[in-house]
């Protein structure tokens, strides 16, 4: 258990508790984890209520951008999955210097591929984790998801001429889609794109696949498949499943084929192909709707004080306070030729920030924050707002501001 001297207490955990007294910050977790209330089926797509619990002697903001499934919560862990959905809340605080608790709550859907891969691995238990920001402190929480093994549907029939395999496992289809659902694509050249897989089967068991592309400099004749990718997941009960494959080549204009090769266990058809065209025009940069700021005006020092404004946009779960240290530059090169637009994304990391709720119009800085900042110094800032999938949808153009001495 990580302890961190403040006057917080914080558990992170369904029936977790410390006494009123303490004077520290205590979180759980792999010495001792936060169990989610019911288990989760290998195999099987299904949703968890989650519940942070905590109890605090102050009020302030606390946000959470993303919480991710992992079987180790350090930083070098492997990530299984992630729930790209902002979490935050307001803590009201004591007014006569008691703890009082409160509780954020969420619902997380655990992907039925995000179980297979943790089963596969030999896990027997999924590890839910989210870097929570309070007042400006990063604290990192941790719940336990237990996984259930389903058996083998043993009561349906082998088809006609299938053989069983060693695992058991049957495959009776494998459809390939693009990742926006569609059976063909056209792109631009570097832009980012992957395919889905849909497998209905029976049983359960080991499957081994090969995702494999055939580039222009073959699919004009005869194609020629190099090898993406394998596959090597168990399918438990449920009958679905969905893989997905690697970012796929879109670096040369033209024509490819994509097919995922099935090794074991074997269906009558092997191979499923897709086809996608690469233009030979990069892809379009994003650009968003500017997101108006009222303050601070130019030229104020900022401060404790100093209150950070702006109009409110439609759609909108969270929004980012962020500051940088150098002018920061946009992921993409080209000018948008839409007036009224910027930039969703920068180059670099902001130096530090604030994440608010989607209902919230102003902020100020907390002491932490402006703790980081150096005196005298001109920092670059911005705002932008966050849908509930964790996308960008407006932003304020970047300004720039003082510290004072």
């Amino acid at each position: 258990m990580s302890v961190c001297r403040l006057a917080i207490v914080f558990i992170l955990a369904v029936g977790f508790a410390v006494p009123a007294s303490a004077q520290e910050l205590e979180l759980c977790s792999s010495m001792q984890p936060c169990p989610a209330p019911r288990p989760v089926t290998v195999g099987v797509e299904s949703t968890q209520p989650i519940v942070w619990r905590g109890r605090t002697y102050f009020a302030g903001d606390i946000a959470s951008d993303v919480g991710f499934f992992t079987l180790d919560e350090t930083a070098s862990g492997e990530r299984l999955g992630a729930v790209q959905r902002p979490l935050v809340g307001r803590l009201a605080g004591s007014a006569d210097g008691r703890l009082v608790s409160f509780t954020l709550n969420e619902t997380v859907t655990v992907p039925a591929e995000v179980s297979q891969r943790a089963a596969a691995l030999g896990a027997r238990q999924l590890l839910y984790v989210r870097q929570f920001s309070i007042n400006g402190m990063s604290v990192t929480g941790v719940q336990t998801i237990r996984l259930s093994a389903s058996l083998p549907n043993a009561a349906r029939s082998l088809p006609e001429g299938q053989a069983v395999t060693a695992s058991g496992l049957i495959v009776r289809r494998v459809a390939l889609r693009f990742d926006d659902g569609a059976a063909v694509a056209s792109v631009g050249r570097s832009e980012r794109l992957r395919a889905l897989a849909a497998i209905r089967y029976d049983r359960a068991g080991l499957l081994e696949a090969v995702w494999e592309v055939a580039t222009p400099a073959t699919t004009r004749g005869q194609p020629v498949f190099r090898r993406l990718d394998t596959v090597r997941q168990y399918l438990g009960g449920g009958q679905e499943a969905s893989l997905q494959s690697p970012v796929l080549p879109t670096d040369e204009a033209g024509l490819y084929l994509l097919r995922l090769r099935l090794l074991q266990p074997s269906l009558e058809s092997d191979s499923i192909e897709l086809r996608y065209q690469v233009s030979g025009k990069p892809a379009a940069p994003v650009f968003v709707p500017v997101l108006p700021v009222t303050s601070p005006q130019a030229g104020t020092a900022l401060d404790a004080a100093t209150e950070f404004r702006w109009r409110p946009a439609a759609g909108t779960r969270a929004y980012q306070l962020e500051l940088y240290d150098q002018p920061p530059s946009a992921a993409t090169s080209v000018t948008s030729s839409e007036p009224g637009t910027v930039p969703a994304e920068m180059t670099a990391a902001p130096a530090t920030g604030v994440l608010l709720q989607g209902n919230t119009d102003r902020t100020r800085l907390s002491p932490t924050v402006l703790h980081r900042l150096l005196p005298g110094r001109i920092y670059y800032w911005r705002v932008s707002a966050v849908n509930a999938e964790g996308a960008i949808v407006a932003a304020s153009p970047i300004q720039s501001i003082r510290t004072e001495e």
